[in-house]
């Protein structure tokens, strides 16, 4: 089972945690259930198309035409995201359909905004119990660790020296350190999406600091947040911020990261008390 992803989310009680071709299941909120995080792992053996029909998630004709992967990634975040807004209490009986609006972004009813990331057999969706506004957004991600060989590929694309510097000061290896960045980024890109309304490249926006929550030294353990600030013109004059701070958990196959509004940040950060270890540009070059 998945651990409480962030410090400020705690578990919600499950019936149980293993639905149709879904399993491990889990609920997590904060005190005041503004951001409400669903998990779980979907199996590509065990999924049917009739499992739409047996977790009342609609089947639209783009999907019945996509390959299996895409059907059972589809269906997991679907359910997850109607499971997490369930628990809002905003909808009775229940949370009407999720569906697929411009670029490919899940469309949300106007009283709620979400998020839904999945990998190769997991999935996930986060949702704030209010409008989507210019203080009120979203942006979830996870990714599987890359492989060195991954990372080196796709590490230019991604991010700039000085941002991988942050991160391997931090304790990071290159390819934690770009598979990081590549998940901090993509939860951005989904946060800030419906403001800017069109695709923008990693580049956009560059790491300025890693503050990390005391923990393991082992990679599975570590979080904390990403400081990030948009370096594009055309993006920072859409956006509703020019920094903002990305949210992050390492799990042993993968990372899971998140990025809110300022206002719903700072309601988090009160609650946080442990000791943050600070890397940064600054801190590199006063060596």
């Amino acid at each position: 089972m998945f651990r409480t992803p962030f410090p400020f989310l705690s578990g919600l009680p499950l019936s149980t945690n293993t639905v149709s071709s879904l399993s491990k299941i889990q609920l997590f909120s904060d005190t005041l259930k503004r951001l409400i995080l669903a998990r779980g792992n979907f199996s590509l053996e065990s999924y049917q198309q009739t499992n739409f029909v047996d977790l009342a998630v609609d089947f639209p004709a783009s999907i019945g035409s996509a390959v299996v992967k895409r059907q059972a990634e589809y269906l997991a975040g679907r359910y997850l995201g109607r499971l997490a807004m369930q628990q809002s209490g905003l909808f009775n009986p229940a949370p009407p359909q999720i569906g697929i609006g411009a670029l490919r972004a899940p469309t949300w009813p106007t009283v709620v905004t979400g998020s839904i990331t999945h990998h190769q057999y997991s999935a996930c969706a986060a949702v704030l119990t209010q409008p989507l506004a210019i203080n009120n957004f979203v942006g979830v991600d996870i990714e599987l660790w890359l492989s060195s060989q991954q990372a080196s590929e796709i590490a230019e694309s991604i991010h700039n020296p000085d941002e991988l510097h942050v991160l391997v000061r931090a304790g990071f290896t290159n390819a934690q350190a770009t598979t990081l960045l590549f998940s901090a980024k993509e939860a951005l890109f989904k946060a800030i999406c419906p403001f800017v309304g069109e695709y923008f490249s990693f580049d956009a926006a560059e790491l300025e600091e890693c503050f990390e929550l005391a923990g393991d030294s082992m990679i599975t353990g570590r979080h904390g947040w990403l400081q990030l600030q948009l370096t594009t013109n055309w993006v920072a004059a859409r956006a509703p911020q020019q920094k903002y701070r990305c949210w992050f958990n390492c799990h042993e196959a993968d990372v899971l990261t998140l990025v809110c509004s300022n206002s719903v940040n700072a309601q988090w950060l009160d609650s946080i008390s442990e000791d943050c270890r600070i890397s940064d540009l600054r801190s590199q070059n006063s060596q």
